[in-house]
């Protein structure tokens, strides 16, 4: 009888040993993006963190990442020399235009959701998709106020009229942990957004 005691508690010790640990915790998943997000800006976009690019001994003025919240943000022109003054702020009137793609190592190859005609031009005429009744006239939000998705509200602040910023969101600021058509739960997101007017 000890022995069947003993070979049921060896039998149930290592299963629960052996047992695949199951689904990542929603901390390692966030985790998990914003690694990624840091690598593919590292890697591909040849990014460097704000903060490096600040301490560049060279006077360089290299391309930078910035931490925002729980968010990243890259404006590829900041360093242009008309970059207007009058900066995006809580209560700022702004009209964009934006790409949004799902986010796994890097952005798929067709966002999943556009205003900007010519990207809906080409999704007709080369993916074959149906962009009849797709609306792509310039978003128009008030920061603060409209609702607008909360990775692009820890992002756009400090932005200006004419820059292209890219937005790099973990699940928990973009779509959150449930399904939402072709977005599945806890998905990355990158959008793309061009600042056209800032009030």
């Amino acid at each position: 009888m000890r022995r069947l005691i003993r070979n049921i508690a060896f039998v149930a010790l290592s299963a629960l040993l052996l047992a695949p640990m199951g689904c990542e915790s929603g901390e390692d998943v966030f985790q998990s993006q914003m690694d990624r997000f840091v690598s593919y800006m590292t890697s591909r976009m040849k990014l460097v963190s704000e903060a490096e690019a600040d301490q560049s001994m060279t006077g360089e003025k290299l391309p930078y990442y910035t931490r925002c919240g729980d968010a990243y943000r890259h404006i590829t022109n900041v360093y242009r020399a008309d970059r207007p003054a009058k900066r995006i702020a809580e209560g700022s009137k702004i009209t964009f235009r934006y790409e949004a793609y799902l986010f796994e190592s890097g952005p798929a190859n067709i966002p999943f959701a556009t205003n900007n005609r010519a990207t809906g031009k080409i999704l007709a005429e080369q993916y074959g998709l149906d962009t009849t009744y797709w609306d792509f006239s310039p978003a128009v939000r008030i920061l603060g106020t409209d609702p607008i998705i909360k990775g692009l509200e820890l992002t756009l602040p400090d932005c200006a009229a004419g820059d292209t910023v890219y937005t790099f969101m973990p699940y928990e600021v973009a779509y959150g942990d449930r399904a939402m058509g072709v977005i599945a739960a806890e998905s990355a997101v990158m959008m793309v957004t061009v600042i056209d007017d800032v009030e």
